[in-house]
């Protein structure tokens, strides 16, 4: 897969992914996507944004200002 900005190769990696709800503030680790070697930029399959989604949404109502959790297929 080609980068959309530079046009290098993307690799298979993983990323922490940041969200401000404005109340409360997501933080994800460890989510795979894909990464460019040369200018960083961070793409993620369809499959991983739902999963995001997911997690973000059952985190949305906590009752903590900083949410940090681990990112699974499973959860």
């Amino acid at each position: 897969m080609k980068c959309f900005f530079c046009k290098d190769e993307m690799t298979e990696s993983t990323n922490t992914y940041m969200q401000d709800l404005g109340s409360c503030i997501v933080i994800i680790k460890n989510v795979p996507c894909m990464k460019c070697r040369q200018c960083g930029e961070v793409s993620y399959s369809g499959t991983v944004v739902r999963q995001i989604e997911k997690i973000v949404s059952d985190l949305k109502n906590s009752l903590t200002e900083v949410a940090i959790v681990n990112y699974s297929k499973t959860a």
